[in-house]
């Protein structure tokens, strides 16, 4: 059996790791902040956690779905090159980061919960 050696602490601490880790890098996405976003692979995610908190670009889903007009408009001069009626494009960033890491992880390159 492939899992057999993995007991429950340690199926508990992986699913720990990817929520603190990964849903951050979604949420930096669905923000619209790309470079943030690759940024985030190379030092852990840790960019991730900072980003989440950041306020979203106006033309990504987070801001369409999330917010209300008043914040809209406070992320409309935040970013005021950002137009908000061009799609954000995060939704492709996010397939090829994390395309990118599935194909790492299945090639050994980045190690999981085997140690």
């Amino acid at each position: 059996m492939l899992f057999a050696s993995i007991d429950g602490i340690e199926i508990l601490v992986v699913a720990a790791i990817w929520v603190v880790i990964f849903v951050p890098g979604m949420i930096t996405v669905a923000k619209g902040h790309i470079i943030l976003f690759f940024a985030g692979f190379f030092v852990a995610g840790l960019i991730w956690l900072i980003a989440a908190l950041r306020l979203a670009k106006p033309n990504s889903p987070w801001a369409r779905r999330f917010y209300e007009p008043e914040k809209l408009e406070r992320s409309r001069r935040r970013y005021p090159n950002v137009d908000p009626a061009q799609p954000s494009r995060a939704w492709l960033a996010a397939t090829i980061g994390f395309g990118l890491t599935a194909v790492m992880f299945a090639a050994g390159v980045v190690d999981g919960a085997t140690g």
